[in-house]
């Protein structure tokens, strides 16, 4: 169905993407108004979700190498369950889809296009996606690997410019009220961190002899980096107050004046957001689209991207009334649901899979055992 493949650098800088692009905007917020000033703790908590998640797309996809989730779970679990299982997961996708396309779309609204309806830009997003999705995967994976350098330059310069108004006493005293609310912190953070587990839909496609242990790694740790930089560098700057603002990140960018002269980079700080968006939601929207694909048994699955796209843009609109709705339904709702699709679910395909290939196994040596004993009489 796919022909295209891509590198292991392209399929690490897509993973890292895919993930990271939305949780700089909103994780400094949710996490400080939990955990406040160990907010910057709660990445690396959360980032224990993300280990397992990959461990758990690395081993299914070393029993099943040549197939992606939707294809290998109806042999796991029967050809109905699996089906059944199947459709509630892509539902689970087409969600996720829609809730990245709205906080890109509140973002853009809210921070530089104030006057334009949500609409168009959420339905610019999905177009622009879904023609990078006709391309196939290799498109993808190539402006990942253009975009992501510069996403990660982005936020690094962030700090450096911003260096003499950082005060790091801002983060003490530390644990002040406990580990308590950093392990309730901890998990909006590993939502995010669960989404490496779409790694696996990716992995059948890649090629190279490189080593897969360290480049499905790489993005991970990136990502966690990441998130303890931004969380820091917000702390730094605005103390307590994170929790205040919808953006810190951006809002923070908006302080950058070198003498007076290099200021007002917010502008180049959205288009790079934008960029690392599109690779996010083309990302997710390439699964969904592929997922469905396979599980409706098409054999193509180019004639289905602008019908889904319509159904992205419709759910976008659907999981929330406003921006507060969206925070809190990321506080509530959305870990659990992702725990359940993400986490739950894959591991006992997983358990599954690994007692179907021990039993396969000891099959096979028991018959091996007795050929030869009918050899030896």
């Amino acid at each position: 169905m796919e022909r295209g493949r891509i590198t292991w650098p392209q399929l690490c800088m897509l993973t890292y993407l895919m993930v990271c692009a939305t949780a700089v905007l909103v994780i400094p917020t949710v996490a400080s108004q939990i955990a406040g000033r160990d907010a910057w703790m709660t990445s690396i908590i959360g980032s224990v979700a993300g280990f397992i998640t990959l461990f758990i797309a690395m081993r299914l996809n070393r029993y099943y190498p040549e197939m992606t989730m939707v294809e290998y779970a109806p042999k796991l679990i029967g050809r109905w369950a699996g089906m059944i299982a199947n459709g509630v997961f892509l539902f689970f996708l087409l969600h996720n889809v829609g809730l990245i396309v709205r906080e890109y779309g509140e973002f853009i609204v809210g921070s530089l296009l104030i006057r334009t309806p949500e609409t168009v830009i959420n339905t610019a997003l999905i177009f622009v996606c879904a023609v990078a999705i006709r391309g196939g995967i290799e498109v993808i994976g190539k402006f990942a690997l253009l975009i992501a350098p510069l996403f990660m330059i982005l936020l690094l310069c962030i700090p450096l410019f911003l260096l003499p108004e950082l005060s790091v006493t801002e983060m003490f005293p530390i644990l002040n009220n406990g580990w308590r609310l950093v392990l309730e912190g901890s998990i909006t953070p590993a939502t995010w961190f669960l989404g490496f587990l779409l790694i696996g839909f990716f992995l059948p496609y890649a090629i190279g002899n490189r080593s897969r242990i360290k480049w499905s790694l790489s993005p991970l740790i990136l990502t966690l980096l990441t998130m303890v930089l931004t969380n820091l560098v917000c702390l730094f700057l605005f103390g307590p107050l994170t929790s205040m603002f919808t953006f810190p990140v951006f809002v923070a960018s908006r302080y950058i004046s070198l003498a007076r002269f290099f200021e007002h980079v917010e502008a180049i700080v959205v288009v790079l957001w934008v960029m690392g968006g599109f690779v996010q939601i083309a990302a997710w929207y390439y699964v969904l689209v592929l997922g469905t694909a396979q599980w409706l048994r098409l054999k193509d699955y180019r004639p289905i991207i602008f019908p889904i796209g319509v159904l992205i843009i419709a759910m976008s609109f659907w999981i929330s009334d406003n921006l507060q709705d969206m925070v809190d339904l990321f506080m509530t709702t959305e870990p659990l649901f992702s725990a359940t699709m993400l986490l739950l679910y894959p591991l006992l395909l997983l358990i599954i899979a690994w007692w179907k290939r021990r039993r396969a196994q000891h099959w096979k040596r028991r018959e091996s055992s007795r050929n030869f004993d009918e050899k030896s009489d």
